[in-house]
């Protein structure tokens, strides 16, 4: 009876442990699978799509005149959506959405479970950044990448020629003949 006891409370301390959060990813991932079968069937309702519109600066691109299926997911205020079709503008990139209530109702209960854990309060001024957001696109976080390239060649050359001239005599001459080549 011990052992029975012992093995229970040993089951329930690992769930606590870790088993929720094995169990939250099973389960996340298991609505993407079948919301994912579902797009791919084409099984969704045309007129529940929502269209969320990004405002993007893109000079260089070509625009394309009609949507083109593409799938993927994307999370928006802390519901989730599966897009499945894109259209490119150089002002704007159009992506047509059908909102995964499953995954969303998951991801909500699994972020109001680790506040309750963790002893967090879930109070809605909690969630406003203190930081004051301005500009169009101020939702969206947009790092700026740069990079500098340089040639390298001509300053090993240079480097090389400098080195050679620290050396005054840069072969070494040993008395002796060198070793006969083995085939």
């Amino acid at each position: 009876m011990k052992r029975l006891f012992a093995l229970a409370f040993l089951v329930i301390y690992l769930f606590n442990w870790g088993g929720y959060l094995l169990l939250q990813n099973y389960l996340v991932a298991r609505a993407d699978r079948h919301m994912n079968d579902l797009i791919s069937q084409n099984l969704y309702d045309p007129n529940s799509l929502i269209e969320v519109k990004v405002k993007q600066n893109l000079p260089g691109i070509f625009e394309w005149p009609d949507y083109k299926n593409v799938t993927g997911q994307l999370q928006l205020k802390n519901a989730c959506y599966n897009y499945v079709k894109l259209k490119f503008t150089k002002d704007t990139l159009y992506v047509l959405c059908v909102p995964n209530y499953e995954k969303t109702k998951l991801v909500k209960s699994n972020i109001i479970y680790a506040k309750e854990v963790n002893d967090i309060p879930s109070d809605k001024k909690a969630n406003d950044s203190s930081a004051k957001k301005s500009g169009q696109d101020s939702k969206y976080d947009h790092p700026i990448l740069s990079m500098n390239f340089s040639l390298f060649n001509n300053e090993i050359v240079a480097l090389a020629k400098y080195r050679n001239k620290l050396i005054k005599t840069p072969f070494i001459s040993l008395p002796g003949q060198p070793p006969e080549f083995l085939s």
